[in-house]
């Protein structure tokens, strides 16, 4: 069992049918690794019932889950910063609401934060993925690697951090290219970054929000300032 604390953040909006059982799955594995434990929940702006249900997980777990309210629905990348924002345990671990993944798979990865300070998963199949975002995210990729270097297969999963590393990365972003900044920042200051593989399920509850057409735009937007931001980060 790990002696270091270790905190899962989970990003919620509209996710009432899933919400209780991520939750339920994180406690057991985190219990099963350290005796310092937290899941940390944003429900950013849900209007299904969420919060009814994180209500429910807070009575049962008070020791063990706290969440924070955003009124309205602001995206997930602010969603992943305030999450981030109130971190405080050694090891951070991110993951979906929506039960595409499963905590016990990522066990083995643990050990290896006594050497690196990034574990970035990837996708052995992206499952809710139709051509448009196929398209969106190897354009991400390859604009991540002509312009700072990156060579992340899948900057967008979940992912393990060592405690302090958002202090010292001195985040800004609050879009969806949060984890761009996050990584390209680290590779900066020559942070040690490993990938892992990873299974993703197929959604049973809910609707994925992934992006559509409607937002190309906003990401052209996006990824010229989270370029400007990264290119002044010294």
């Amino acid at each position: 069992m790990q002696s270091k604390s270790i905190e899962i953040v989970i990003p919620c909006h509209n996710e009432a049918d899933n919400i209780i059982e991520i939750v339920v799955r994180s406690l057991v594995w985190l219990k099963k690794h350290t005796e310092t434990y937290r899941v940390l929940i944003v429900d950013d702006g849900s209007t299904d019932g969420s919060q009814e249900k994180l209500l429910e997980l807070i009575k049962l777990y008070p020791e063990h889950v706290a969440v924070i309210y955003h009124p309205t629905n602001l995206g997930i990348g602010q969603a992943w910063r305030t999450l981030y924002d109130n971190t405080s345990a050694d090891i951070i671990f991110t993951c979906p609401a929506d039960l595409q993944f499963d905590p016990e798979e990522f066990s083995p990865a643990i050990e290896h934060l006594d050497r690196v300070d990034i574990i970035s998963f990837y996708r052995n199949k992206k499952q809710d993925y139709n051509w448009f975002r196929n398209l969106l995210s190897w354009g991400n990729k390859k604009f991540n690697k002509i312009f700072f270097g990156l060579n992340i297969r899948d900057i967008n999963w979940t992912k393990m951090y060592k405690k302090g590393l958002f202090e010292e990365l001195k985040l800004e972003s609050k879009t969806s290219l949060l984890e761009t900044e996050i990584l390209a920042k680290a590779k900066k200051k020559n942070k040690i970054i490993i990938e892992l593989s990873s299974n993703q399920y197929e959604r049973i509850n809910g609707e994925s929000e992934g992006s559509g057409g409607k937002n190309t735009l906003k990401v052209l937007k996006d990824l010229f300032n989270v370029y400007r931001i990264i290119k002044k980060f010294k």
